[in-house]
């Protein structure tokens, strides 16, 4: 059989129906097997009994290594090929069958944009429904029929783990009145993978001025920003790690201090962080931004727009950038020029941040409320 259905069919018929007998602490309903969630529950699942149903395979977006990862938990997924392909009549049908068989204390979804995670808001328990809610304050609508029906999921859910500062505001401004728990993050990067030497430290940044953005090269990531103060600067680098559909129009009009590399596997990625100096993340909307987290955890100051998820708690907090309006040129300018100027101080401050206890704190706000 093919689709959501078959998946689910050969599932159900195999030895792994057992699993159908236990009751998981945890059951976690998400778009796709990305690789920082799967971190995460990987990282649960060595304390907890974990089962994650998988809404797509793959994304027509995302990069293979995006979802290429071992997973050390019980997990099924419930639609082949491209997540945004599905047939979603076979996907809710796929999910009521499998959620029919489950037991569980806590199902956790991954957000208020589809129609599975509806089906479990409307027809589950809500003394077991919770979402793990990456939406900000920044790009959600908090006015209007939209927030209506926000308000409305909202009600449907016993608590909501959500990721930061801007994310809790939104909740605040939805008059959301159930059990919120602060994760600090939307998953874990990939920390072990990702440690290499990194150069000794020397004077070259000051003369080269390397700056560094990674990410999807899509209009939402303000790139052409970017493009339009870096021709003002034309002795300072900058490399744009990504593809998407900007990628053409961008090697068509870029200067000759840009350099587009296209998607880079993770694996290489830790080389590339440690050549640059600064990072930039221009986003018009970035409801997180693992991005920040990875380039502070490699030692690069960040300049990001205020309307960045992590900006808050994660440059603000540690005080390790600047921030500057996504539609003002020259508030880029300037942050970059003060983060030049600051650089040894950043760096410094940089150094202190404690990686490993923020993933550890992430993994235990979840564990908070598994048994209560």
């Amino acid at each position: 059989m093919d689709g959501a259905l078959g998946r689910i069919s050969s599932f159900c018929d195999t030895e792994e129906v057992k699993i159908m007998r236990d009751i998981f602490d945890y059951v976690f309903v998400t778009h796709l097997p990305s690789f920082y969630k799967i971190n995460l529950y990987n990282q649960l699942a060595k304390t907890h009994r974990v089962f994650v149903v998988f809404i797509g395979q793959a994304s027509v977006s995302r990069a293979n290594d995006f979802t290429e990862q071992e997973k050390n938990f019980d997990s099924v997924t419930l639609n082949t090929g491209a997540f945004e392909g599905r047939s979603v009549f076979k996907s809710l049908s796929a999910l009521w069958q499998l959620l029919a068989k489950l037991r569980y204390q806590k199902i956790i979804v991954g957000g208020w944009d589809l129609p599975e995670y509806w089906l479990i808001a409307l027809l589950k328990a809500k003394k077991k429904n919770y979402l793990a809610l990456e939406s900000s304050i920044f790009e959600s609508h908090t006015i209007g029929s939209k927030a209506l029906i926000k308000k409305f999921f909202l009600k449907r859910m016993k608590g909501v783990f959500y990721s930061g500062i801007p994310h809790r505001q939104l909740l605040e401004v939805l008059n959301y009145q159930g059990e919120m728990v602060q994760t600090g993050g939307v998953g874990l990067m990939h920390m072990a993978q990702m440690l290499v030497d990194k150069p000794v430290e020397n004077e070259d940044w000051i003369r080269k001025k390397r700056f560094l953005y990674v990410g999807r090269l899509a209009p939402e990531k303000n790139i052409e920003l970017l493009l339009q103060v870096f021709k003002n600067f034309p002795h300072y680098q900058l490399t744009l790690v990504g593809d998407g559909p900007l990628r053409e129009k961008i090697k068509q009009t870029k200067t000759d201090n840009i350099h587009v590399l296209g998607h880079v596997h993770y694996q290489t990625l830790a080389d590339i962080y440690h050549q640059h100096d600064i990072f930039i993340l221009p986003s018009f909307k970035e409801p997180w931004g693992l991005v920040v987290e990875e380039a502070l955890f490699h030692g690069l100051p960040v300049i990001a727009s205020h309307r960045v998820g992590a900006s808050m708690d994660m440059i603000e907090a540690y005080g390790v950038g600047r921030l500057f309006n996504p539609v003002s040129a020259l508030e880029l300018e300037e942050a970059m020029k003060w983060t030049i100027e600051n650089y040894t101080a950043l760096c410094e401050r940089i150094a202190k941040i404690d990686f490993q206890a923020r993933a550890t704190q992430q993994v235990k706000s979840y564990t908070k409320t598994v048994l209560v």
